[in-house]
């Protein structure tokens, strides 16, 4: 199945299929606010695809745990392996994602378009714009994103330090990583088409602004 898979994400008619489709990527650091644009996005009639709730689902069948942070945490493992067997990663699952269950469909009942997040290799960044997609970064400063984490109470992210949080994240950062196919997120954030601050705890104000900044 993988080989057919892949063989789809690699003819040229699939790519052909996306013309006239509207795509965004969504990247940034954790607890910048990626779920509430992809969710807004969703709101507005767009197809949502969310890598983060796919990858933990898998890592917890697998690792029974969703530990994130680097290249070797299981979280990681399980996304680099994607991005190894597909040239754009979770970009390539969320368009086959797209082709899968409305590429059959007429224009008219298709979504307005295609939104997937979050985007935190290069290639994945490539990938996206090579099929025409713009890439949107959420940026917030740290100890916002760290009360963030704290307060949406997932398990792993329930009894983790501060320095644990950046540790991690500068795994995930890899400032200076070159590997198309590895955590790469400090570069994939100079790839920004649009970036869109969220230092407010005023979800409505952020969603605003994101509104008025996507023209939505």
């Amino acid at each position: 199945m993988d080989s057919l898979q892949r063989q789809l994400a690699t003819d040229p008619r699939f790519a052909e299929s996306f013309k006239g489709v509207i795509i965004y990527g969504v990247a940034g650091a954790n607890g910048s606010g990626k779920d509430a644009l992809i969710d807004l996005l969703i709101a507005h009639g767009f197809l949502g695809f969310n890598t983060g709730d796919s990858l933990r689902q898998i890592s917890q069948a697998v690792f029974k745990t969703t530990q994130r942070g680097s290249n070797d945490a299981p979280m990681g493992r399980i996304a680099n392996g994607e991005r190894a067997t597909y040239p754009g990663g979770m970009v390539d699952l969320g368009l086959l994602d797209w082709w899968i269950r409305v590429g059959h469909l007429p224009e008219e009942l298709r979504p307005k378009g295609l939104v997937i997040g979050s985007i935190r290799a290069v290639g994945e960044a490539q990938r996206l714009k090579e099929f025409g997609g713009k890439l949107l970064v959420v940026e917030a400063d740290p100890h916002i994103r760290y009360d963030r984490l704290k307060m949406r109470g997932r398990f792993y992210e329930q009894n983790i330090s501060y320095e644990q949080f950046l540790e991690e994240e500068a795994g995930e950062m890899a400032v200076g990583a070159t590997d198309p196919t590895k955590f790469g997120m400090a570069a994939v954030i100079d790839m920004a088409d649009l970036r869109i601050v969220n230092n407010s705890n005023d979800l409505n104000g952020f969603k605003t602004a994101a509104k008025q900044q996507l023209d939505l």
